[in-house]
């Protein structure tokens, strides 16, 4: 993949980021955007849906998985656990990037090497840089989150 344009800690719009990528990024977690990269896209700002957070002075990531899409008629994604797969048995987002981190901690492959992105406000984003998913601390696992079972996958600065 050709460098990114942009570097560590750089303030881009929400067009310039898609642009780097040829894609509109809609969705938070993106399972091999490109062969040799995924993004994520996330935040941590008030009310933001997700507890995603940095740890050990910008080192770590720790990003929470996507839940359930909303439906008319289902239950409300909060109240129902994440899922690693789809009704159809295909593996959903946070199922590829578990699948990922178990095979690189079993050597079976090298870490996924993550570009991530952390929303400042509507349309401004800052490229926070390139993370490994690894399984320092946690890898890509399932935990509590209140009452419902959830992902959340650490990633280590390169």
């Amino acid at each position: 993949m050709p460098e990114l344009p942009h570097a560590a800690g750089q303030i881009i719009s929400y067009l310039e980021m898609c642009q780097a990528w040829s894609s509109s990024l809609q969705r938070g977690m993106n399972f091999r955007l490109r062969p040799d990269r995924s993004v994520v896209l996330m935040s941590r700002r008030p009310n933001a849906p997700y507890r995603d957070r940095i740890e050990d002075n910008g080192r770590v990531l720790i990003y929470e998985g996507h839940d359930v899409a909303k439906k008319g008629g289902s239950p409300e994604p909060k109240s129902v656990d994440q899922p690693r797969n789809t009704p159809a048995g295909r593996l959903t987002q946070n199922g590829l990037f578990e699948r990922a981190a178990l095979s690189a901690k079993a050597g079976k492959s090298k870490p996924e090497v993550i570009v991530a992105y952390e929303k400042i406000k509507d349309g401004i984003w800052a490229f926070n840089g390139l993370f490994l998913l690894t399984d320092d601390p946690l890898g890509c696992e399932i935990r509590s989150l209140e009452a419902r079972q959830g992902q959340m996958c650490s990633m280590r600065i390169i």
